[in-house]
């Protein structure tokens, strides 16, 4: 049984298809909450300025039922499944708003049902135009959209592994460690590859380090799609 859901869970992710606007998608997930997945986020914006990033935020709406009217609405699981919402402001206390004073040019805020992400893609896409650079904090979007650049936010000091990361933690490009991996602590659930893909340190609170910008550069701000695209077959 495990053989068989873990060859279904493969197939589904090897379907993504490239996402539908014409720019280049950048994704950084993250092992858990709290792990600093918009903190890495910003760090990107803020170490490349000119590129005109579009920011997006997807965070489930679980905790609170409805994602369009809160908790009172009382709607049904297939109702309301998502909401999109355009940030306006740089000084409230959300991932989105700390993107615009980043220096994204546009922020947007996704949240779902449990499950319902798929709903909201056509919409989102609308929501991105003809963005040039897309940076989303997810984990879960790589499951539908290809990105050019995936980054995986770990700390092999916690415990704690959500399934949406053990779910395609196979497919990150590179993985960005919050604390150094010793090669035998490994988070509750999910196994940290030794070897094979680039593996960057930087402490929570820290700079952005030199090798992971220039990672990025190169991978990412400087690759068209079918470049891309080759390099990520290497570690499939």
């Amino acid at each position: 049984m495990k053989r068989c859901r873990s060859k279904l869970r493969k197939t589904k992710i090897e379907r993504r298809a490239r996402p539908p606007f014409p720019g280049r998608l950048l994704v950084v997930g993250g092992q858990r909450r709290k792990v600093g997945k918009s903190a890495l986020v910003v760090d990107l914006i803020k170490a490349f300025p000119k590129y005109k990033w579009t920011a997006i935020k997807i965070t489930p709406y679980t905790e609170y039922g409805c994602p369009v009217k809160g908790t009172n609405c009382g709607c049904g699981p297939s109702e309301h499944t998502f909401s999109i919402r355009i940030e306006k402001s740089k000084g409230r206390r959300t991932g989105t708003s700390r993107f615009l004073a980043a220096g994204a040019e546009n922020a947007i805020w996704v949240e779902t049902k449990r499950g319902r992400l798929k709903d909201a893609l056509a919409h989102l896409a609308l929501a991105l135009g003809d963005a040039e650079n897309v940076i989303a904090e997810s984990n879960t979007i790589v499951r539908y959209w290809r990105p050019d650049l995936f980054l995986l936010v770990l700390d092999p000091s916690k415990m704690d592994f959500k399934t949406s990361a053990q779910a395609v933690m196979r497919v990150a490009d590179a993985f960005v460690f919050r604390s150094p991996f010793s090669g035998d602590a490994h988070p509750k659930g999910g196994k940290i590859p030794k070897s094979g893909r680039p593996r960057f340190v930087q402490a929570l609170g820290s700079g952005l380090p030199n090798n992971l910008r220039e990672f990025v550069r190169q991978r990412f701000l400087e690759m068209d799609h079918h470049r891309a695209e080759q390099m990520r077959h290497i570690f499939s």
